[in-house]
């Protein structure tokens, strides 16, 4: 649960690009913190800059101004005390999935050793017990996601950054990943800056949603979700969830990012088919009862 306290704080980010045609404002003025705990979502449509953020606090780009701190230190080089999980499991093909766990450890200069038990409670704990040895060909993507997510954990970092972690998975896949997802953090108190295109998916893990605009981005409202937890699939049903996701889907709709059907006709027709109440040419009123066999008169002869 979040206690509070910031972990993470931007300020006033700003990030553009240079480009042959000219700059390019991904980021304008965004100002928000993470607590202590918390498990926070961005969403917004493609090219709003939502993963130039992420870079941007990991400390893999600069800012054009503005600040991002961890901690309450500015950050201003690459950050080695969070993990991160891209769309793409990006799994080293010769390396079995423990192996690709470790990797992470061993990259830090750690003593591999020392951390394979580690390696397994959180391969088992994502429903990979047995699967230990087995190479990425071998896995489903959504085997692999979970090896990239251990990998991401396995030094215990204070912080995730998620970059549309489900995104290449197919529904069932990601469903299963949510609720995986859901429990790894609750169980080890993480805070969480998860980045998504999926308004269900964010307000499903999030205690709070930044719903951001169209580029250049800048946050368009951030919206509570006060939901129990542990949340179970059944709570998208629930009235008070899909009120939130109607919240945020009016964000977008009022910036034209989603663009609902207009209301057709009752009576017209849809999709160049003729309507199922007009007529033929020369077959009479729409509504009027066939004609008996043999011809009008038929029943009267």
């Amino acid at each position: 649960m979040p206690n509070g306290q910031k972990f993470v704080e931007v300020s006033d980010l700003v990030r553009v690009f240079a480009t042959p045609e000219g700059e390019v404002r991904a980021l304008d003025g965004l100002s928000f913190d993470v607590r202590h705990g918390e498990f926070l979502s961005i969403v917004g449509p493609s090219g709003c800059g939502k993963s130039t953020l992420a870079m941007l606090i990991a400390g893999l780009m600069r800012p054009s101004s503005g600040l991002v701190a961890l901690g309450g230190r500015t950050v201003d080089r690459p950050q080695t005390n969070l993990g991160i999980v891209f769309q793409n499991a990006v799994l080293l093909a010769w390396r079995s999935a423990l192996d690709n766990v470790l990797l992470q450890v061993e990259m830090r200069g750690l003593d591999a050793r020392q951390y394979r038990h580690r390696a397994m409670d959180l391969l088992a704990s994502v429903g990979l017990e047995g699967f230990e040895r087995r190479l990425p060909h071998e896995l489903s993507g959504g085997m692999k996601q979970r090896v990239a997510i251990c990998r991401a954990l396995i030094h215990d970092p204070p912080l995730l950054l998620m970059d549309e972690p489900f995104g290449a998975l197919d529904a069932l896949s990601r469903d299963q990943m949510t609720l995986d997802i859901q429990g790894i953090c609750a169980r080890g108190g993480k805070t969480v800056l998860f980045i998504t295109h999926s308004i269900t998916e964010a307000v499903f893990l999030s205690g709070r949603v930044i719903v951001m605009t169209p580029r250049p981005g800048r946050i368009d409202g951030i919206f509570d979700v006060e939901l129990p937890r542990p949340r179970r699939l059944a709570v998208r049903e629930d009235p008070a969830f899909a009120g939130y996701t109607r919240q945020i889907r009016d964000r977008f709709m009022a910036h034209g990012v989603l663009r609902d059907i207009e209301d057709p006709s009752p009576l017209a027709p849809l999709g160049g088919f003729p309507s199922p109440l007009a007529s033929p040419r020369g077959c009479g009123s729409p509504l009027a009862p066939p004609s008996p066999p043999g011809g009008e008169g038929a029943a009267g002869a």
